[in-house]
């Protein structure tokens, strides 16, 4: 008998074991590639309307597998549907909205239909007006499909946009395009960016209306002088290319200028920029006083940032601000210009985190609004009539993201966000209410509405991800690693769920570690966009094949002040491949972990470090895969590059040490490289490069191209055929 009791006590607890095994599955890259199960349900495309009475959100509609529009009442939490996607059609065919803005009119919208993009933000695409009432469409410039960077006017009375390299102007009711300039070409770009300015200053639309609608200003930029960068698409049967221009560190660079014109009579008056015609203009804004725009002009080596006036009526312009910095200057959207005063709400790293300024026109400091060792993210923007600035900022963690609110007499700060680790927020014109986006790494993004104080008004959606009770999940732990120079590093690790401290388990290390960015945050997915997300979750799945996943941010990275990210200026091998050997040597200390089992990946600028490692670090590290990498940075555009390195003629010693091809005769181990052919940011010419340097020295390594795949190497299968290449390598090799 009590042989049959523990017979079936064996029977009913080992079936209770499997049934566990049955309701916990693991990941696989099918789940994480394939499906849409854990990309979540979220508020889209928020849009506030002028008075701040209400916004608008986008919601997929599974039945039509298109966006309808919604409209969501502040005061009563109705929501109504304004526009059905899915319904929407001009002369008896269908037109689909890829995205929508709001207009100075309740009940008119401007949509955007099928896009083709160009490069990262840059895309051409129709442009429809739509009538809330009477649900109807109105296309501008007859439908034409190759409109660029389209915006109404302040008054809604007037659309602009670009078109064939020319800015144009349209009357909002109809009308023919009014062309304001004439001269665009391959060479000669007005209203839209060249290919490095939109890359590495983060815009396409390359114009701004005035205030009172009356004026554009705009970019004008002749790359004429620019050498050209030619993409090879040999899939076909005679290989066809890709012409752009392209300057790569110490050539030469587009000659631009900005020009103000006046829309009725086209008038145009070109702004005073100087003599020296090799700078940067990354940011114009109009300020506000009447007539007068705000220029920021940076120098080429980008450790200088003015801001200019300019009157628009003669051109003449005069220094207002100016930063500097012995390493490099960021170009931020902080300059803040309220309405009818003549002060200044700007940021500045000056003294030694960034903080907020407020300034008057005549350039005299006023106040220094927020201090102490933390760094403001960025600035959201400013409550006039309350007389409060809204910030991001780090206060209690370089890993968070909260909002604070600071008075703008300095004399009141407050952290306004008051649920997760990350937060983000969408603004109401009059900031009296925000929609508000908060999550932390074990907590998916959820959407609230908010007073601007912070109370909650009221859910929007909870994100609750069913698929995730279907895994037996892990989380990022985070800790700080302390070299042993003594030096602070932020870092986390994601352990398997059945860890055992008697094991001794392989280390998968990830990184990027260039300069100010962070791979340590407290944020669900562990980054913004659903393809950080799929990489969390990859590291998921090799955290259930028995890998422990761990991740540091390097000196020279970012959250911690000007200082410690300045580490990174004019060498950028250095303490990156430095600090991951830190990060090696800690692991090493760990009872579960085998030293001779730590591998590294990582992409882009990780990509590059996953090469230095294994050609620098192989002592620590046994296997690296290295995606989209720069092997040399005199490969690279001269705006990023230069930012951090220096300019070449000055700092070429530092150029060499930081190449990865002068050290291909010292890999060991195992190294996978991989690379799009269709890459127009970081060229494949890279990784030919570094083929030819490993093979001149007789090093073997494994390689993987994708055709004509850019620098997401996505698309179709895409990512799933890439991931399942990482995943074997590393099960084969580490």
């Amino acid at each position: 008998m009590l042989k049959l009791i523990f017979g079936m006590l064996f029977i009913f607890t080992g079936g209770m074991s499997m049934l566990a095994d049955q309701a916990k599955s693991g990941l696989t890259l099918e789940d994480i590639f394939q499906s849409d199960q854990f990309q979540g349900k979220t508020v889209t495309d928020v849009q506030w309307l002028p008075d701040g009475s209400a916004f608008t959100f986008t919601r997929f509609n599974a039945g039509s597998g298109e966006r309808d529009i919604y409209r969501h009442n502040v005061a009563t939490g109705e929501e109504s549907l304004i526009l059905d996607g899915g319904s929407l059609s001009l002369n008896g065919q269908p037109v689909r909205m890829t995205a929508y803005q709001t207009t100075g009119q309740q009940n008119t919208l401007l949509l955007t239909g099928p896009r083709k993009q160009l490069w990262r933000h840059s895309y051409v695409a129709p442009y429809y007006l739509y009538d809330i009432t009477q649900k109807s469409l109105l296309p501008l410039a007859k439908g034409d499909p190759a409109l660029q960077n389209v915006s109404l006017s302040p008054d809604g009375k007037r659309v602009a946009f670009a078109r064939d390299n020319n800015l144009f102007v349209a009357e909002v009711g109809g009308g023919e395009p009014r062309a304001l300039t004439q001269d665009g070409s391959f060479n000669i770009l007005n209203g839209v960016f060249d290919w490095v300015y939109e890359e590495e200053f983060g815009r396409a639309d390359a114009y701004r209306w005035s205030p009172d609608s009356k004026h554009i200003a705009f970019w004008r930029t002749d790359q004429t002088r620019v050498k050209t960068f030619t993409l090879l698409d040999e899939l076909p049967y005679y290989s066809e290319t890709t012409s752009l221009k392209y300057p790569k560190v110490g050539e030469q660079n587009a000659v631009v200028a900005i020009r103000v014109v006046d829309v009725a009579s086209g008038v145009m008056v070109n702004m005073d920029l100087g003599e020296n015609d090799d700078i940067y203009v990354p940011r114009i804004d109009w300020s506000a006083k009447p007539g007068t725009l705000a220029i920021q002009r940076l120098n080429r080596r980008q450790n200088r940032l003015e801001l200019l006036f300019a009157d628009i009526r003669s051109g003449k312009t005069h220094l207002v601000l100016e930063e500097q910095n012995e390493a490099w200057v960021d170009v931020r959207d902080d300059f803040i210009f309220p309405g009818g005063t003549d002060r200044i709400v700007w940021t500045s790293e000056k003294d030694g985190f960034r903080h907020i300024y407020l300034s008057d026109y005549q350039g005299r400091q006023l106040a220094q609004l927020t201090r102490g060792s933390w760094e403001v993210a960025s600035v959201i923007g400013l409550d006039e009539k309350g007389g409060w600035v809204y910030c991001y900022g780090k206060k209690d963690s370089p890993a968070e993201n909260q909002i604070y609110r600071v008075s703008l007499d300095g004399k009141k700060f407050e952290q306004v966000s008051r649920q997760g680790s990350w937060n983000e927020a969408v603004f109401a014109p009059d900031y009296q209410h925000y929609v508000g986006y908060s999550s932390d790494v074990r907590t998916p993004t959820r959407v609230d509405l908010y007073r601007a104080d912070g109370k909650a008004l009221r859910e929007l959606e909870r994100n609750h991800i069913a698929a995730l009770e279907k895994f037996d999940m892990v989380y990022p732990e985070f800790l700080t690693v302390t070299t042993t120079d003594g030096v602070a590093l932020s870092a986390f690790v994601m352990k398997p769920a059945d860890f055992d401290p008697k094991r001794k388990y392989p280390v998968l290390v990830f990184g990027y570690g260039g300069p100010g960015s962070q791979m340590v945050l407290n944020r669900w997915g562990m980054g913004g966009g659903f393809r950080h997300l799929q990489r969390t979750l990859w590291h998921q799945m090799m955290t259930e094949k028995g890998y422990i996943v761990f991740c540091v941010d390097n000196r020279g990275t970012g959250g911690k002040g000007k200082a410690f990210k300045n580490l990174a200026y004019g060498d950028l091998s250095k303490w990156s491949v430095h600090d991951q050997i830190e990060g090696a040597k800690y692991l090493a200390t760990l009872p579960y972990v085998d030293p001779a089992r730590i591998g590294f990946w990582g992409w882009s600028g990780g990509g590059y470090l996953a090469c230095l490692i294994q050609t620098r670090a192989n002592d620590y590290f046994k296997t690296s895969v290295g995606v989209a990498l720069v092997s040399d940075f005199r490969n690279y555009d001269t705006i990023w590059t230069e930012r951090y390195m220096g300019l070449l003629s000055d700092n070429e010693a530092g150029y060499q040490a930081a190449s990865v091809l002068n050290g291909a005769e010292k890999l060991a181990g195992n190294l996978l490289i991989v690379h799009g052919t269709g890459d127009d940011n970081v060229h494949p010419g890279n990784s030919w490069q570094l083929v030819e340097a490993l093979v001149a020295a007789n090093k073997q390594f494994e390689m993987m191209m994708y055709p004509n795949r850019n620098h997401r190497i996505s698309g179709g299968n895409t990512s799933r055929h890439l991931f399942t290449r990482i995943t074997n390598y590393f099960l084969e090799n580490l």
